[in-house]
């Protein structure tokens, strides 16, 4: 993993770190290798953390103005 030069950049890999986590749950959970309870749990934790990725830096945009 590359080491982030300053918060945003933070965010950013936090952003696509929880995406690759939630597409690949649901990539699973399609080809039902996995019991679909479990995973679902896995894909709905990454987008909270996905959401909540997002609305740090919408406030940090906001901070700066």
């Amino acid at each position: 993993m590359k080491r982030p030069n300053n918060i945003n950049d933070a965010c950013n890999q936090l952003h696509s770190l929880t995406m690759y986590i939630a597409r690949e749950a649901g990539r699973l959970m399609e080809a039902r290798t996995v019991n679909p309870n479990y995973l679902e749990s896995i894909k709905d934790t990454a987008l909270d953390a996905h959401t909540l990725v997002t609305w740090i830096k919408d406030n940090f945009k906001e901070m700066k103005k």
